[in-house]
């Protein structure tokens, strides 16, 4: 096979024990008016729609939080975001990069919006649209310990059964 423009290569660089964590939101006009952000329970590399999540996370350090709301916040106005926004981090140790943002409602979505107690997708809809929020009781980069007296964990639903053949 050949490599060109016409035929690119994408190489991925796996970095073994590192942890995954996202952040899912509501940007208006490239300020972030809802948050939260969650960590997988598995190494980085299972796939997010397959992950189990916990909200609030539980083993992310405060140094690891700080990167990621600010990173987070950085990529919502650099991209002047209005809508939902799911934005995916690995880290190891002192290392959090963004390996990818997503302008868009993710499969996590209606997880934090049961956890958290909002309605992001609501919350979405009304920034796009141009309506007030200040009524939904959003959770913002700086709101600490929500939920407070549970954690929220979503963990993946697999049809074997439906799957003829297939090894679970």
């Amino acid at each position: 096979a050949e490599v060109s423009k016409d035929h690119p290569v994408v190489i991925s660089d796996f970095i073994e024990g590192a942890v995954e964590i996202e952040f899912d939101g509501v940007a208006k006009d490239g300020e972030i008016i809802a948050a939260a952000i969650h960590e997988h329970i598995e190494n980085a590399g299972v796939h997010s729609g397959d992950a189990t999540l916990v909200l609030p996370p539980q083993d992310l350090t405060a140094y690891q939080m700080e990167r990621v709301r600010d990173a987070s916040r950085k990529i919502a106005k650099r991209l002047n975001i209005t809508g939902p926004v799911n934005i995916q981090f690995v880290a190891k140790g002192t290392d959090v990069m963004c390996i990818e943002c997503n302008v868009r409602a993710s499969r996590s979505f209606p997880f934090v919006s049961k956890t958290m107690g909002v309605d992001y997708i609501e919350a979405a809809t009304k920034a796009i649209v141009g309506y007030d929020t200040s009524d939904m009781n959003l959770p913002t980069l700086e709101t600490r310990n929500r939920p407070s007296n549970y954690v929220g964990v979503k963990a993946p639903m697999f049809s074997f059964t439906r799957l003829r053949g297939s090894d679970p």
